[in-house]
């Protein structure tokens, strides 16, 4: 196990810890996995909205609303650690919710990138680079599916989605202006990382 990636676990850990009473309070409560996989879905269609808000003032250098687009985002990234924890503390973890949230995560993410398309003033080369990190991005996702379809664990990588979110929003927040930046760390991040993925997969025997 690498530096980052013992410290990222250890990162983890503490996170769930921190997030804990709120799971035992939706469990207490009842309420379903699957509410809070949609309630994640739900905060990042609130970070699109957002970034229609402020799509005119950026020209203008106010980039208050992209802020608040950012941290929207952060918390929706909380929720997609919850729901996973409540499945497991209620015992309703399934290959169902599984798929489900796998889904949502993947919706969520297109929007994401769709907002920043639309509503950043982004030049013709920063389009084409965003494009290109949603396609690495969605595949690093789809070879850890095919891969555990035929028996073969890929967990491997540094980018996977939660540190693309956390990278995401807190750029957002801190350097909005640098987005164009951003999407450069992150493309050069998943492109190694689906390179990875896919070579560890292709030397299993």
């Amino acid at each position: 196990m690498s530096w980052f990636q013992e410290n990222r676990s250890k990162f983890y850990a503490a996170f769930r810890w921190l997030v804990s009473p709120l799971v035992r309070g939706f469990s207490n409560i009842g309420m379903p996995p699957w509410v809070v996989s949609t309630a994640g879905l739900l905060f990042t269609v609130l970070a699109f909205v957002l970034m229609y808000r402020g799509a005119v003032p950026i020209i203008d250098g106010n980039f208050g609303w992209m802020r608040a687009a950012g941290a929207v985002l952060l918390f929706a990234a909380i929720w997609d650690t919850i729901d996973g924890e409540l499945a497991r503390r209620t015992g309703k973890a399934s290959p169902k919710g599984a798929f489900l949230d796998s889904v949502l995560d993947r919706v969520s993410e297109f929007i994401l990138f769709f907002g920043i398309f639309l509503f950043w003033n982004l030049s013709r080369l920063d389009s084409v680079l965003l494009f290109g990190l949603l396609f690495t991005s969605l595949s690093i996702s789809y070879i850890r599916a095919r891969a555990e379809g035929v028996g073969i664990e890929c967990k491997i990588g540094i980018f996977d989605r939660a540190t693309r979110v956390v990278i995401l929003g807190v750029g957002m927040v801190l350097l909005p202006q640098y987005i164009n930046w951003i999407i450069r760390i992150l493309l050069a991040g998943t492109l190694f990382t689906a390179l990875r993925r896919f070579v560890h997969v292709l030397s299993r025997k």
